[in-house]
């Protein structure tokens, strides 16, 4: 039996990095490029995925195996966006992209785009793919920047004046399952982006292994089914 129509998500909300782009090399080089210029050894991409939390300054903590001070902090955060602005245009949109944006929009259905990227540097780049015009909104990050997804995916949906509960976050993270879950919104995982899969899979949400997949499941969710169990295996190991 289906969800009444008042019920089924309408709105789709799009992850950004490691889920609409398939940047997860770029990441890693300017992560590592970032490294090098700082005096640090590089990370593998087991490492990365193993290992990656938010909020980044976590994440760094333990690569380095201490809590940075603020100027070091800053000093590396810069040096990494700069490389990844200087690379970021080298990355392609995930498969299935733009498609998926069409067809979605095409069940009169609408969507966006949140990122926990700085707001000035994804506007520019949305635009340089071409896909603008599919989102409702596309929004990053202003100073002063949130922590976690949670906070800025309230003020997302409050922008936008969509119910939560109509909503589902496409996205590659647990922070992003958590962000969902905070807002009383649903959660489909993306096993092609950043995180391991045993991080993904301790979320306890349903994982898919493409974004045509993903997309797919929203209308069991819609049903009221619990698509878990049957996507678990698309995580891999």
């Amino acid at each position: 039996m289906t969800a009444p129509k008042d019920q089924e998500p309408l709105h789709l909300v799009w992850d950004w990095n490691g889920t609409v782009l398939n940047d997860f090399e770029i990441i890693l080089r300017s992560t590592n490029d970032s490294f090098a210029a700082h005096g640090l050894p590089p990370i593998t991409a087991d490492q990365y995925r193993t290992q990656i939390k938010m909020p980044i300054r976590a994440f760094y903590a333990d690569i380095l195996g201490y809590e940075p001070t603020d100027e070091q902090w800053e000093a590396m955060d810069m040096t990494f966006h700069d490389y990844y602005v200087a690379y970021e245009r080298q990355a392609r949109l995930s498969d299935g992209l733009p498609d998926l944006f069409r067809d979605w929009a095409g069940r009169g259905r609408s969507q966006s785009l949140l990122s926990m990227y700085h707001d000035d540097k994804l506007v520019p780049v949305v635009r340089h793919h071409g896909i603008s015009h599919h989102f409702a909104l596309v929004q990053g990050t202003r100073p002063p920047r949130p922590a976690r997804k949670a906070e800025h995916l309230a003020d997302h949906l409050g922008r936008l004046r969509v119910d939560p509960a109509r909503v589902v976050l496409i996205g590659d993270s647990p922070d992003d399952a958590a962000a969902a879950a905070s807002v009383g919104a649903r959660v489909i995982l993306y096993s092609g982006g950043f995180a391991a899969a045993a991080s993904l899979r301790a979320t306890r949400a349903p994982i898919a292994a493409t974004l045509a997949e993903a997309v797919a499941l929203i209308d069991e969710l819609a049903a009221g089914t619990d698509p878990t169990t049957e996507t678990d295996a698309a995580a891999g190991d």
